[in-house]
């Protein structure tokens, strides 16, 4: 007949007893109508005694939670984008949330860490401190912002014990004023490009629209009877604020529009023909667009690229600059550029009839309405 361990009886709940060849000492009890076992990593009995003392006193008080069962952070990643998927997020904002947390997990990874329940907050140091090396700061923000969401979200599902970031703060970087370029080099900019080009770089000038949004413009968006530019948040293809809106058209940048309306496309400007796309009738690439504005910047010698220089998106600013230094309130140019973050209720309140909405655009100094320069030739 083998020999029973010894088991000492510890309050009203536990009992502890040995196990093993090392003679470990282990904690029986039942929490929450199940059975549980738990190691006390003692071989001391006077020690053990301590240790089942404050697990009686945490049974007593409920204060006690078991440990969730390992989970590997690739399959919590999995669920989390599974989660804001039923929460309707976007497509474009899931792809790199996902993108984000697997450089995270690749890391963790290397650094010999591979459940959830072994992430410290010294090894998500170690990733800021690397990922640092790459990142502007706002985008290193904007990834501290995401990890903390990424661990509250598994804490709050049981799938870690106690949350690494929980009591972090990620300083948020100073904004350094960054504005776009003047008027006359946007000008120079048009006069430079090939005529496809200038459309699209016109478009987004003058109308202070994404290039995303440029991207997925459909000829039926151009409204040139009523002097409206639709920007349409469709299904599969919504705009970054997942509204509507529509901007009027300035009479600099009608003759470019009215240059385009009598094509047959599927999107208002199409790539040109390719061997994936022989009939040229996919939608334009905005990294290429991007490209393509360096290009002409440098052989103009104005500032080109993020760091110090121009971008696309940079006429975005100019178009509020110019729109702004021409007296029209904020929230009529917050209206046309589809600004959302003031949550105040006079931006609830604040409505902009379409009257008020034309007149204001005449008032933008952009210049008079030119033809778009003949005899350029096509690119990319």
């Amino acid at each position: 007949m083998t020999d029973q361990p010894k088991r000492i009886r510890i309050g009203d709940h536990v009992t502890i007893y040995t196990r093993g060849k090392r003679g470990i000492y282990n904690a029986d009890f039942w929490h929450q109508q199940e059975h549980c076992r738990l190691s006390l990593k003692t071989r001391n009995l006077r020690l053990a005694r301590q240790r089942a003392l404050a697990l009686e006193l945490q049974l007593a008080t409920g204060e006690f939670k078991m440990a969730p069962i390992p989970k590997l952070i690739d399959e919590a990643i999995n669920d989390y984008i599974s989660h804001l998927e039923t929460e309707d997020r976007r497509q474009k904002t899931l792809v790199r949330y996902r993108g984000i947390l697997s450089v995270f997990r690749d890391f963790s990874i290397e650094s010999g860490t591979k459940t959830l329940a072994r992430v410290t907050t010294l090894l998500v140091d170690r990733f800021r401190a690397e990922r640092k090396k790459k990142l502007a700061p706002k985008t290193m923000h904007n990834e501290g912002v995401l990890l903390k969401s990424f661990f509250r979200w598994c804490q709050q599902r049981a799938l870690v014990s106690q949350n690494p970031l929980e009591s972090i703060t990620f300083q948020k970087p100073l904004l350094k004023p960054r504005g776009g370029p003047a008027l006359d080099q946007i000008n120079q900019v048009l006069v430079e490009a090939p005529e496809c080009l200038e459309q699209r770089l016109a478009v987004v000038s003058f109308t202070g629209m994404r290039s995303g949004e440029l991207q997925r413009l459909w000829p039926v968006d151009v409204d040139l009877a009523k002097n409206w530019v639709h920007i349409v948040s469709r299904e599969g293809a919504e705009t970054k604020t997942g509204y509507s809106r529509k901007i009027p058209i300035h009479p600099r940048l009608k003759p470019y529009l009215a240059a385009m309306t009598n094509r047959t496309r599927p999107w208002f400007f199409t790539a040109a023909p390719s061997q994936k796309y022989p009939d040229g009738n996919h939608h334009i690439s905005a990294k290429h667009l991007n490209e393509d504005l360096q290009k002409i910047l440098k052989r103009l010698a104005i500032p080109a690229g993020r760091d110090g220089g121009y971008t696309v998106h940079s006429l975005r600013h100019s178009f509020e600059t110019l729109c702004v230094n021409a007296r029209i309130p904020q929230r009529v140019v917050d209206t046309w550029l589809g600004h959302r973050s003031d949550q105040s209720m006079a931006a609830v309140y604040y409505r902009l009839s379409d009257e008020d909405s034309q007149r204001f655009m005449g008032e933008v100094p952009f210049g008079t309405g030119t033809l778009p320069i003949s005899g350029k030739e096509n690119e990319r």
